[in-house]
């Protein structure tokens, strides 16, 4: 599908059935995952997180027997990942619980237990060397968004827009390949990546994040929680009572509102 075909995707999506999912069902697969990293930044250099390797796994069973894997293959797929820890779910499936959902709720790791198994077919263009994932806020289809991967050199190009809306901006951003995936070894996945702290942060900061907020703005639902946001003396009680002085020095390096509040409030003895 071209990255382009917006329109055709919508339609195309819109004649399957969906798939249900009940979150219910999954606590005791979760569980025998406890041990391994949840998240794409808390991998290691000997252990990725346990739904980034089930990803990366699907993909290798998906995709090698129809043409060769590439490390730009490997880094969409954690783009894909780090989405699905936003709370974004591919298009054509829906969530069903027997505790009420919330909409917009930023984290899930149930959805990450049921979509690290699946990775939507045909998300690779071969005539267009292009990527793409249609996703939306738990199976919203007024809130679907693309994911589309362009390759450039040695450059994967993402960008990440609200389908059929022209007063919402979309995100784009350019990814050296090589930094993050420097090499391909699917009997050692943790060889294959590297700097996925910086590399989560990026995507979630740059894409994800921005996207996620104008949606629910524009649907007048609660924004991410945010430090900034809070009124100094809160958030000086939390900086005087959880963190340490390589913390708050780390913190109050972020901006001057935070350096100044650091100083003012730094506990007695620490």
């Amino acid at each position: 599908m071209e990255p382009g075909s917006s329109g055709q995707g919508v339609a195309e999506a819109a004649e399957h059935s969906y798939q249900i999912h009940n979150l219910e069902t999954v606590t005791e697969e979760e569980d025998t995952f406890k041990e391994w990293p949840l998240l794409v930044e808390d991998s290691t250099k000997s252990q990725l997180s346990w739904p980034l390797t089930r990803l990366l796994q699907q993909l290798d069973r998906q995709v090698q027997p129809q043409r060769e894997l590439t490390t730009f293959d490997v880094l969409f797929t954690i783009a894909y990942c780090v989405g699905l820890e936003a709370g974004y779910v591919p298009v054509g499936h829906k969530l069903t619980s027997n505790q009420p959902l919330s909409r917009y709720a930023s984290f899930d790791r149930r959805i990450l237990t049921i979509f690290s198994k699946i990775i939507p077919s045909n998300f690779y263009n071969r005539e267009s060397r292009s990527y793409r994932l249609d996703i939306t806020l738990n199976s919203d289809d007024q809130q679907r968004c693309s994911l589309v991967g362009i390759k450039s050199g040695d450059f994967l190009c993402l960008t990440f827009t609200i389908l059929n809306r022209t007063d919402l901006p979309g995100r784009s951003m350019f990814l050296p390949v090589s930094r993050f995936v420097p090499l391909l070894n699917f009997q050692k996945l943790p060889l294959s990546c590297q700097n996925l702290l910086e590399l989560s942060h990026k995507l979630k900061n740059g894409l994800f994040t921005p996207v996620r907020d104008d949606l629910c703005q524009d649907a007048d639902a609660a924004l991410y929680p945010s430090l900034y946001g809070l009124p100094d003396e809160v958030l000086a009680l939390l900086v005087r009572t959880y963190l340490g002085r390589k913390d708050r020095a780390r913190l109050g390096a972020t901006c001057g509102r935070l350096r100044e509040l650091v100083k003012m409030y730094r506990p007695e003895g620490r």
